[in-house]
């Protein structure tokens, strides 16, 4: 074990550490969405670290740079053994999941056709008629029974861009 190991950062780094038959090594500390560990840095407002990168920056005594990826070998994202990990770059690391056909991003759900929508076109054409009559954020919120930033989204076009808003007047 390295000496990186004694510091405090890694020996809070192996008590999360659980060692599988298979040869990973499994973090089983938190994880993020797509279910690679994560661990604090050690300081408030010092953000987090993924547990592989801090593994491999760890077992190898290097210090990464931000544009360097580390990749797995393995197809277990929650594997932090030094062994089956590598470094790469951005490019590296997505060629790498198109050849394990891992990755595939699912369809982007616009709209109404996201379950977790609150609005739908006729709303947003609403939103635009409401703003077009001198209506505040706030009262087109409290109208169409959203939350006001929901609305900025929608007026500022980061949400529901795909709507033809062009049209908008005497919407009922």
């Amino acid at each position: 074990m390295t000496d990186k190991l004694q510091t405090p950062i890694g020996m809070r780094f192996i008590r999360h550490v659980h060692f599988c038959d298979s040869g990973c090594w499994d973090w089983t500390g938190a994880r993020n969405e797509h279910g690679y560990g994560v661990i604090g840095r050690g300081r408030r407002g010092e953000g987090n670290i993924k547990a592989h990168r801090l593994s491999f920056e760890i077992f190898n005594a290097v210090q990464l740079n931000p544009e360097q990826v580390i990749c797995h070998r393995c197809e277990n994202p929650a594997c932090v053994n030094p062994d089956h990990l590598f470094v790469g770059t951005q490019q590296d690391n997505l060629a790498d999941m198109a050849r394990k056909d891992r990755g595939s991003m699912p369809p982007l759900l616009r709209g109404a056709e996201n379950p977790k929508a609150k609005l739908n076109e006729h709303l947003v054409r609403r939103a635009f008629q409401l703003r077009e009559d001198g209506l505040s954020t706030y009262r087109i919120a409290h109208e169409l029974r959203v939350s006001r930033p929901a609305i900025c989204s929608v007026l500022n076009r980061k949400t529901w861009r795909h709507v033809d808003v062009r049209t908008s007047k005497h919407i009922g």
